[in-house]
Formats: structure tokens, C-alpha cells, sequence
């Protein structure tokens, strides 16, 4: 049995309603940490097969509770500031406090999957079935702005405005933990029409240094993860690609979960400012 060492803790997770946002929430309820859920669709795990096959119950929120955890979900849209202000408040009203914030919430498409009707198709997935999500288009010099807009809001503006709402809480407190969530695409520039989720990951990586700095005195660490190549559903089987992998397999969402672990505990209390990359060894930050 794990040791509850994240009892008596609250932790927000944005986009925790499927992949790695459940695999953080999970990981945390199993330490004994009370967790709140935001998503735009709590059930957002019904279109991925992988993602439906993995759940335990008919929601996170529930998986948690099953964990013996005070849990709680809000479907909503994190693009709104002031939506996502309110949100904070209504976990601080319901919960108590924020202790941790984990900004999970994004991905580098103009359509996820549940958003794609009848008389579009989105591109089918290796080891998935039904219709996938659909991608941005354009290169980084002729981007369409609603693709450009969309990446970059439920990328960056959703991790910004998370932060934002949560800080006076744990200003207050004078205690608190964000992880905020980039990407190895934020660190090795590629051309292409991924490149808007790039863009917002690099900015990512700044915001939380300039966070780290300004929360530090308060007793709030800030750190970011970048993953590589993880196996969800909505990107599918991407084990072809171990080869490109110094340690020659895709990664898994419980990879991830343990640096968070590691990040909203007493062992990394002395890093702030940092961002881990989660990839197996592709990128090189030298």
C-alpha cells in the first residue's frame, strides 16, 4: 500500500478526465490527496478506446473516490479567464484549499476527437478505432488563425490563467505546488504544421520560470514536465517509434505520474524553475 503522504492535501488537475491528466489523478488519490477534476467533458475518455478500457468506474472523479479520497469534478472551459477564476474558487469553497495545481489541460489539435461530427474525419490511430482527432495545419509562416488560436489557447492561455487563479490561494497559505505541463515539442524546433503547439510549449517553459521566481518567496514551488512519446489513445500505438528512443520504447502514463509524484511532494522542495523532460532520453538540452 502507498504511503498517504499527500494526505490532508488538495489538488486541482486540469484536463483530468482522461490520459495523463487521470494517470496524475489517480497517482496523487493514491497518496491520500483530495482531487479536483476540470474538463471541458468529464467524459472525454469515451471516444478513445485505449482510455475507455483502462477506467475503473464512470468517471475519474469516482475512480478517485474509490480510492478513499474526497474527489470532485467541473466540466468547463479554461480559455475563459474569468471562468477559470470562478472554478478556483468553487474547488476552494467545496474542498477548502488549493495545494497543488497541475495545469494538464491541452494538445496540439484544432479538434479533439469528441468535438469531430458526422462530416468530418479525423485521421484513424494505430491500435484505436473510430475517428481521430484532427491536427492544426499550416507552417510557421502561414498558419490559419483559427487553428493558431485554438492551440494556443488551450495550451498556454489555460495554463496561465490555471496559475493565476490558484496563486492568491497559495499566496495566502503561504505553501503550494504547481506543475505546469510543456513538451519536448517546446524544446526541439521543428518546421511543420505543429508548430503553434510548439510555440505555446516553449512559452510554457518561460512562464513557469518567471513564475518560479515570483512565487518562490511565498513558499510555492513551480516546476514544468515536457513528455516525449507517451502511449494515450488519443495519439495511439506509437511503439514504432522506438528506435528513434535511446531507451527504445514509448513512454507510459505512469512514467509521467512519478516525476508529478516527485514534484507535488517533500522530495523536490528545494526545485523550483525547472522543467523535466519525460522522453527517454530524445531530446538534448546541452
Amino acid at each position: 500500500m502507498a504511503e498517504k503522504k499527500l494526505a490532508d492535501k488538495v489538488a486541482v488537475i486540469t484536463g483530468g478526465a482522461r490520459g495523463l491528466g487521470r494517470g496524475y489523478a489517480l497517482r496523487l488519490a493514491s497518496l491520500g490527496c483530495d482531487i479536483a477534476i476540470i474538463d471541458r467533458n468529464l467524459q472525454g475518455f469515451t471516444v478513445y478506446e485505449f482510455e475507455k478500457n483502462l477506467m475503473t468506474a464512470s468517471t475519474v472523479v469516482e475512480e478517485c473516490r474509490a480510492l478513499g479520497v474526497k474527489a470532485m469534478g467541473l466540466e468547463l472551459d479554461l480559455t475563459d479567464r474569468t471562468v477559470t477564476e470562478q472554478a478556483m474558487g468553487q474547488v476552494v469553497s467545496e474542498m477548502g484549499k488549493i495545494d497543488i495545481a497541475i495545469t494538464n489541460a491541452g494538445g496540439g489539435t484544432f479538434k479533439f476527437a469528441d468535438e469531430v461530427d458526422s462530416s468530418e474525419s479525423g485521421p484513424g490511430r494505430k491500435g484505436e478505432s473510430g475517428v481521430g482527432d484532427i491536427n492544426t495545419t499550416g507552417t510557421p509562416s502561414d498558419c490559419p488563425q483559427d487553428a493558431l488560436m485554438r492551440v494556443l489557447n488551450i495550451n498556454l492561455m489555460t495554463c496561465m490563467y490555471t496559475c493565476m487563479a490558484v496563486a492568491p490561494y497559495m499566496k495566502k497559505q503561504k505553501s503550494g505546488k504547481i506543475v505546469t505541463v510543456s513538451s519536448i515539442a517546446g524544446l526541439m524546433a521543428r518546421g511543420g504544421g505543429y508548430h503553434p503547439y510548439g510555440t505555446a510549449k516553449a512559452a510554457i517553459i518561460y512562464y513557469t520560470r518567471t513564475l518560479a521566481q515570483e512565487l518562490g518567496p511565498y513558499n510555492i514551488n513551480v516546476n514544468c514536465i515536457a513528455p516525449g512519446i507517451i502511449r494515450t489513445g488519443r495519439l495511439g500505438d506509437r511503439s514504432s517509434f522506438a528506435e528513434r528512443i535511446p531507451l527504445r520504447r514509448e513512454g507510459t502514463i505512469e512514467d509521467c505520474a512519478k516525476v508529478v509524484e516527485f514534484l507535488v511532494t517533500d522530495l523536490s522542495d528545494y526545485v523550483t524553475g525547472k522543467t523535466i523532460t519525460i522522453d527517454g532520453g530524445v531530446s538534448d538540452q546541452r
